[in-house]
Protein backbone atom coordinates (compact mmCIF):
# COMPACT_ATOMS: atom_id res chain seq x y z
CA UNK A 1 0.00 0.00 0.00
CA UNK A 2 2.94 1.80 -0.94
CA UNK A 3 0.91 4.64 -3.29
CA UNK A 4 -1.97 4.94 0.42
CA UNK A 5 1.02 5.90 2.48
CA UNK A 6 2.33 8.65 0.13
CA UNK A 7 -1.29 9.76 -0.22
CA UNK A 8 -1.86 10.38 3.50
CA UNK A 9 1.42 11.56 3.82
CA UNK A 10 0.63 14.42 1.18
CA UNK A 11 -2.64 15.03 2.87
CA UNK A 12 -0.67 16.26 6.23
CA UNK A 13 1.59 18.00 3.91
CA UNK A 14 -1.15 20.38 2.71
CA UNK A 15 -2.90 20.73 6.34
CA UNK A 16 -6.15 18.48 4.35
CA UNK A 17 -5.14 16.65 7.89
CA UNK A 18 -3.50 16.86 11.00
CA UNK A 19 -0.83 14.90 11.97
CA UNK A 20 -2.43 13.09 14.51
CA UNK A 21 -5.39 12.07 12.03
CA UNK A 22 -2.67 11.34 9.54
CA UNK A 23 -0.82 9.12 12.32
CA UNK A 24 -4.33 7.27 12.96
CA UNK A 25 -4.71 6.59 8.90
CA UNK A 26 -1.42 5.00 8.50
CA UNK A 27 -2.25 2.40 11.37
CA UNK A 28 -5.47 1.72 9.67
CA UNK A 29 -3.08 0.64 6.95
CA UNK A 30 -0.97 -1.52 8.38
CA UNK A 31 -4.07 -2.97 10.07
CA UNK A 32 -5.24 -3.61 6.32
CA UNK A 33 -2.04 -5.14 5.33
CA UNK A 34 -2.34 -7.37 8.02
CA UNK A 35 -5.33 -8.43 7.44
CA UNK A 36 -5.47 -8.87 3.75
CA UNK A 37 -5.53 -13.31 3.15
CA UNK A 38 -9.24 -12.32 5.11
CA UNK A 39 -10.85 -10.52 2.09
CA UNK A 40 -14.07 -9.46 4.17
CA UNK A 41 -11.47 -7.44 6.68
CA UNK A 42 -9.74 -6.27 4.23
CA UNK A 43 -13.02 -4.70 2.54
CA UNK A 44 -13.30 -3.52 6.37
CA UNK A 45 -9.98 -2.35 7.06
CA UNK A 46 -9.81 -0.46 3.74
CA UNK A 47 -13.25 1.58 4.28
CA UNK A 48 -11.87 2.51 8.17
CA UNK A 49 -9.02 3.76 7.13
CA UNK A 50 -10.76 5.79 4.44
CA UNK A 51 -13.33 7.31 6.62
CA UNK A 52 -11.45 9.50 8.83
CA UNK A 53 -9.91 11.31 5.55
CA UNK A 54 -13.29 11.23 3.52
CA UNK A 55 -14.80 13.20 6.74
CA UNK A 56 -12.30 15.42 7.13
CA UNK A 57 -12.52 16.75 3.33
CA UNK A 58 -16.26 17.09 3.04
CA UNK A 59 -16.37 19.33 6.49
CA UNK A 60 -14.01 21.66 4.62
CA UNK A 61 -17.12 23.72 4.23
CA UNK A 62 -16.25 26.84 5.66
CA UNK A 63 -19.96 28.32 5.88
CA UNK A 64 -20.57 26.60 9.15
CA UNK A 65 -17.68 28.77 10.72
CA UNK A 66 -18.60 32.16 10.04
CA UNK A 67 -21.97 32.96 10.94
CA UNK A 68 -24.00 35.73 8.80
CA UNK A 69 -22.88 37.33 5.62
CA UNK A 70 -23.88 39.82 2.85
CA UNK A 71 -24.49 38.89 -0.78
CA UNK A 72 -24.23 40.72 -4.21
CA UNK A 73 -23.32 40.32 -7.91
CA UNK A 74 -20.53 41.64 -9.29
CA UNK A 75 -19.42 41.48 -13.30
CA UNK A 76 -16.18 43.10 -14.37
CA UNK A 77 -14.65 42.96 -18.03
CA UNK A 78 -10.86 43.33 -19.00
CA UNK A 79 -9.87 45.96 -22.15
CA UNK A 80 -8.95 43.29 -25.11
CA UNK A 81 -5.41 41.92 -24.57
CA UNK A 82 -3.23 39.27 -25.77
CA UNK A 83 -3.06 36.18 -23.19
CA UNK A 84 -1.98 32.72 -23.49
CA UNK A 85 -1.86 31.63 -19.89
CA UNK A 86 -4.36 31.52 -17.14
CA UNK A 87 -3.99 31.08 -13.10
CA UNK A 88 -6.99 31.35 -10.92
CA UNK A 89 -7.18 30.50 -7.10
CA UNK A 90 -9.77 30.53 -5.14
CA UNK A 91 -10.20 29.62 -1.39
CA UNK A 92 -13.69 29.76 -1.08
CA UNK A 93 -16.10 29.40 -3.98
CA UNK A 94 -16.86 27.58 -7.68
CA UNK A 95 -15.59 28.38 -11.23
CA UNK A 96 -17.18 28.01 -14.48
CA UNK A 97 -14.82 29.20 -17.44
CA UNK A 98 -16.53 28.45 -21.20
CA UNK A 99 -15.42 30.41 -24.60
CA UNK A 100 -17.22 32.95 -26.63
CA UNK A 101 -16.54 34.88 -29.39
CA UNK A 102 -15.53 38.11 -28.20
CA UNK A 103 -12.20 39.45 -28.21
CA UNK A 104 -12.55 40.45 -24.44
CA UNK A 105 -12.29 38.95 -20.62
CA UNK A 106 -15.75 38.96 -18.86
CA UNK A 107 -15.55 37.87 -14.79
CA UNK A 108 -19.66 37.42 -13.38
CA UNK A 109 -19.45 36.95 -9.74
CA UNK A 110 -21.93 35.98 -7.37
CA UNK A 111 -20.84 36.90 -4.16
CA UNK A 112 -21.24 36.17 -0.31
CA UNK A 113 -18.70 38.06 2.79
CA UNK A 114 -19.08 36.89 5.77
CA UNK A 115 -18.51 39.23 9.47
CA UNK A 116 -19.17 42.43 7.65
CA UNK A 117 -21.95 45.24 8.71
CA UNK A 118 -22.96 46.42 4.98
CA UNK A 119 -22.96 45.40 1.76
CA UNK A 120 -20.61 48.65 1.23
CA UNK A 121 -18.23 46.92 3.57
CA UNK A 122 -18.77 43.95 1.80
CA UNK A 123 -17.90 44.79 -1.42
CA UNK A 124 -14.80 46.54 -0.17
CA UNK A 125 -13.43 43.79 1.42
CA UNK A 126 -13.91 41.55 -2.02
CA UNK A 127 -12.35 44.84 -4.35
CA UNK A 128 -9.40 44.86 -2.11
CA UNK A 129 -8.64 41.05 -1.20
CA UNK A 130 -9.54 40.01 -5.06
CA UNK A 131 -7.46 40.16 -8.21
CA UNK A 132 -8.18 40.18 -11.95
CA UNK A 133 -5.57 41.30 -13.56
CA UNK A 134 -4.08 40.58 -17.76
CA UNK A 135 -0.33 41.30 -17.43
CA UNK A 136 2.88 39.92 -19.06
CA UNK A 137 0.95 37.61 -21.34
CA UNK A 138 -0.84 35.86 -18.19
CA UNK A 139 -4.55 36.40 -16.97
CA UNK A 140 -4.58 36.11 -13.02
CA UNK A 141 -7.77 35.23 -11.06
CA UNK A 142 -7.75 35.10 -7.41
CA UNK A 143 -9.97 35.34 -4.45
CA UNK A 144 -7.61 34.08 -1.17
CA UNK A 145 -10.15 35.14 1.75
CA UNK A 146 -11.97 31.81 3.21
CA UNK A 147 -14.23 34.66 4.43
CA UNK A 148 -15.19 35.75 0.80
CA UNK A 149 -16.86 33.06 -0.98
CA UNK A 150 -17.23 33.74 -4.76
CA UNK A 151 -18.69 31.86 -7.53
CA UNK A 152 -17.27 32.93 -10.53
CA UNK A 153 -18.59 32.80 -14.40
CA UNK A 154 -15.23 33.29 -16.50
CA UNK A 155 -15.90 34.12 -20.37
CA UNK A 156 -12.77 34.31 -22.28
CA UNK A 157 -12.23 34.36 -25.89
CA UNK A 158 -12.12 30.90 -28.21
CA UNK A 159 -8.86 30.61 -28.96
CA UNK A 160 -6.12 28.21 -28.07
CA UNK A 161 -4.42 28.45 -24.52
CA UNK A 162 -0.66 27.82 -23.42
CA UNK A 163 -1.19 27.11 -19.77
CA UNK A 164 -4.14 26.89 -17.52
CA UNK A 165 -4.01 26.55 -14.02
CA UNK A 166 -7.05 26.28 -11.44
CA UNK A 167 -6.87 25.31 -8.06
CA UNK A 168 -10.04 25.65 -5.37
CA UNK A 169 -9.96 24.92 -1.78
CA UNK A 170 -13.61 24.30 -1.31
CA UNK A 171 -15.93 24.44 -4.73
CA UNK A 172 -16.54 22.84 -7.74
CA UNK A 173 -14.56 23.54 -11.13
CA UNK A 174 -16.39 23.50 -14.31
CA UNK A 175 -14.47 23.99 -17.89
CA UNK A 176 -16.79 23.93 -21.12
CA UNK A 177 -15.17 23.88 -24.82
CA UNK A 178 -12.12 25.39 -23.43
CA UNK A 179 -8.30 24.45 -25.54
CA UNK A 180 -4.78 24.51 -24.27
CA UNK A 181 -2.06 23.06 -24.08
CA UNK A 182 -1.84 22.13 -20.85
CA UNK A 183 -4.56 21.99 -18.06
CA UNK A 184 -3.75 21.72 -14.28
CA UNK A 185 -6.81 21.80 -11.81
CA UNK A 186 -7.52 20.85 -8.59
CA UNK A 187 -9.84 21.38 -5.75
CA UNK A 188 -10.04 20.37 -2.05
CA UNK A 189 -13.61 19.54 -1.57
CA UNK A 190 -15.99 19.81 -5.14
CA UNK A 191 -16.50 18.32 -7.98
CA UNK A 192 -14.86 18.89 -11.38
CA UNK A 193 -16.48 18.89 -14.52
CA UNK A 194 -14.83 18.68 -18.34
CA UNK A 195 -17.24 18.94 -21.28
CA UNK A 196 -15.18 19.41 -24.78
CA UNK A 197 -12.51 20.23 -23.25
CA UNK A 198 -9.01 19.45 -25.50
CA UNK A 199 -4.97 19.84 -25.32
CA UNK A 200 -1.92 17.83 -24.96
CA UNK A 201 -1.31 17.23 -21.15
CA UNK A 202 -4.40 17.69 -18.69
CA UNK A 203 -3.85 16.90 -14.65
CA UNK A 204 -6.85 17.06 -12.34
CA UNK A 205 -6.92 16.57 -8.06
CA UNK A 206 -9.79 16.28 -6.10
CA UNK A 207 -9.81 15.89 -2.39
CA UNK A 208 -13.91 14.84 -2.60
CA UNK A 209 -15.74 15.00 -5.31
CA UNK A 210 -16.46 13.55 -8.45
CA UNK A 211 -14.73 14.46 -12.11
CA UNK A 212 -16.18 13.85 -15.30
CA UNK A 213 -15.14 14.38 -18.39
CA UNK A 214 -17.46 14.38 -21.93
CA UNK A 215 -15.76 14.87 -25.36
CA UNK A 216 -12.17 15.15 -23.87
CA UNK A 217 -9.53 15.11 -26.40
CA UNK A 218 -5.77 14.88 -24.80
CA UNK A 219 -2.46 13.44 -25.42
CA UNK A 220 -1.90 12.81 -21.51
CA UNK A 221 -4.33 12.96 -18.84
CA UNK A 222 -3.58 12.27 -15.26
CA UNK A 223 -6.82 11.84 -12.42
CA UNK A 224 -6.12 11.70 -8.87
CA UNK A 225 -9.67 11.53 -6.28
CA UNK A 226 -9.49 10.77 -2.71
CA UNK A 227 -13.18 10.64 -2.61
CA UNK A 228 -15.33 10.73 -5.90
CA UNK A 229 -16.30 8.94 -8.94
CA UNK A 230 -14.32 9.27 -12.26
CA UNK A 231 -16.16 9.14 -15.17
CA UNK A 232 -13.92 9.89 -18.74
CA UNK A 233 -15.40 9.54 -22.26
CA UNK A 234 -13.67 10.89 -25.28
CA UNK A 235 -10.21 10.90 -27.03
CA UNK A 236 -7.32 9.95 -24.45
CA UNK A 237 -3.64 8.70 -25.63
CA UNK A 238 -1.95 7.80 -21.91
CA UNK A 239 -4.92 8.10 -19.23
CA UNK A 240 -3.58 7.31 -15.68
CA UNK A 241 -6.29 7.49 -12.86
CA UNK A 242 -6.18 6.51 -9.13
CA UNK A 243 -9.03 6.89 -6.90
CA UNK A 244 -8.82 6.09 -3.15
CA UNK A 245 -12.86 5.61 -2.54
CA UNK A 246 -14.86 5.71 -6.22
CA UNK A 247 -15.86 3.64 -9.27
CA UNK A 248 -13.54 4.79 -12.27
CA UNK A 249 -15.69 4.54 -15.67
CA UNK A 250 -13.86 4.79 -18.89
CA UNK A 251 -15.41 5.14 -22.55
CA UNK A 252 -12.52 5.03 -25.11
CA UNK A 253 -13.54 6.75 -28.39
CA UNK A 254 -11.90 6.52 -31.58
CA UNK A 255 -8.57 5.02 -31.69
CA UNK A 256 -6.37 7.54 -29.89
CA UNK A 257 -5.62 5.50 -26.93
CA UNK A 258 -2.79 3.52 -26.58
CA UNK A 259 -2.06 3.21 -22.61
CA UNK A 260 -4.09 2.96 -19.87
CA UNK A 261 -3.73 2.68 -16.22
CA UNK A 262 -6.56 2.63 -13.63
CA UNK A 263 -6.11 2.03 -10.00
CA UNK A 264 -9.26 2.37 -6.99
CA UNK A 265 -8.73 1.20 -3.36
CA UNK A 266 -12.74 0.92 -3.05
CA UNK A 267 -14.85 0.74 -5.97
CA UNK A 268 -14.97 -0.79 -9.58
CA UNK A 269 -13.29 -0.41 -12.63
CA UNK A 270 -15.21 -0.67 -16.35
CA UNK A 271 -13.69 -0.04 -19.34
CA UNK A 272 -14.34 0.46 -22.96
CA UNK A 273 -11.72 -0.19 -24.87
CA UNK A 274 -10.54 1.98 -28.01
CA UNK A 275 -11.49 1.04 -31.96
CA UNK A 276 -9.62 -1.30 -34.06
CA UNK A 277 -6.69 -1.91 -31.75
CA UNK A 278 -4.83 -4.81 -30.85
CA UNK A 279 -5.45 -5.31 -26.75
CA UNK A 280 -3.21 -6.46 -24.09
CA UNK A 281 -4.10 -6.12 -20.37
CA UNK A 282 -3.59 -7.20 -16.77
CA UNK A 283 -6.71 -7.13 -14.64
CA UNK A 284 -6.11 -7.10 -11.10
CA UNK A 285 -8.96 -7.82 -8.03
CA UNK A 286 -8.27 -8.54 -3.90
CA UNK A 287 -11.60 -9.71 -3.62
CA UNK A 288 -14.24 -8.77 -6.90
CA UNK A 289 -15.08 -10.20 -10.04
CA UNK A 290 -12.59 -9.82 -13.57
CA UNK A 291 -14.76 -9.78 -16.35
CA UNK A 292 -13.48 -9.77 -20.00
CA UNK A 293 -16.31 -9.41 -22.09
CA UNK A 294 -14.40 -9.61 -25.31
CA UNK A 295 -14.51 -12.13 -28.62
CA UNK A 296 -12.10 -14.93 -28.69
CA UNK A 297 -9.65 -12.86 -26.13
CA UNK A 298 -6.17 -15.04 -25.62
CA UNK A 299 -5.63 -15.71 -21.73
CA UNK A 300 -2.18 -15.48 -20.86
CA UNK A 301 -2.37 -16.12 -16.86
CA UNK A 302 -5.63 -16.69 -14.70
CA UNK A 303 -4.93 -16.55 -10.71
CA UNK A 304 -8.08 -16.59 -8.60
CA UNK A 305 -5.99 -17.12 -4.91
CA UNK A 306 -8.32 -16.00 -1.89
CA UNK A 307 -7.87 -12.20 -2.22
CA UNK A 308 -5.68 -12.21 -4.75
CA UNK A 309 -7.21 -12.74 -7.97
CA UNK A 310 -5.56 -11.91 -11.61
CA UNK A 311 -6.07 -11.81 -15.37
CA UNK A 312 -3.83 -11.33 -18.13
CA UNK A 313 -4.59 -11.33 -21.36
CA UNK A 314 -4.49 -10.31 -25.08
CA UNK A 315 -6.86 -9.63 -28.05
CA UNK A 316 -7.43 -8.42 -31.48
CA UNK A 317 -4.34 -9.62 -33.09
CA UNK A 318 -5.16 -8.84 -36.28
CA UNK A 319 -4.55 -5.31 -35.52
CA UNK A 320 -1.05 -3.01 -36.11
CA UNK A 321 -1.59 -0.49 -33.42
CA UNK A 322 -1.60 -1.88 -29.61
CA UNK A 323 -3.24 -0.53 -26.55
CA UNK A 324 -2.02 -1.37 -23.23
CA UNK A 325 -4.41 -1.39 -20.34
CA UNK A 326 -3.79 -2.37 -16.48
CA UNK A 327 -6.37 -2.18 -14.15
CA UNK A 328 -6.32 -2.52 -10.50
CA UNK A 329 -9.23 -2.56 -7.45
CA UNK A 330 -9.34 -4.19 -3.88
CA UNK A 331 -12.72 -4.40 -2.89
CA UNK A 332 -14.87 -3.86 -6.13
CA UNK A 333 -14.65 -6.02 -10.15
CA UNK A 334 -12.88 -4.72 -12.93
CA UNK A 335 -14.60 -5.35 -16.54
CA UNK A 336 -13.47 -4.13 -19.53
CA UNK A 337 -15.11 -5.26 -23.16
CA UNK A 338 -15.18 -3.81 -26.89
CA UNK A 339 -16.18 -0.35 -27.70
CA UNK A 340 -18.93 0.50 -29.67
Amino acid sequence: MNEERMRILKMIEEGTVTAEEGAKLLDAVDETEKNESDAASNKYGIKHFLGDAVDKIKNADFDLSFGESVTFDYEKSLDPQDFNDLDISIANGSLEVVTWEEPYVKASYQVKVYQVKSEEEARDRFLTDGQFTIQSGLLRLASPSKKVKTFVKLNIPKKRYEFIKGKLTNGGIKFNQVDSDHFQLKTTNGKVQLGQVSGDKCKVETGNGAITFTEGDFETCEIDTVNGAVNLSGLFGKSDVSALSGNITVEHKGEKAHTAFYKTTAGSVKVDLPKEKRVDGVLRSKVGNLNCHLDNYKILKDKKDVANKLLEFEAFEEYEQGFHIEAETKTGSVTVKAGE
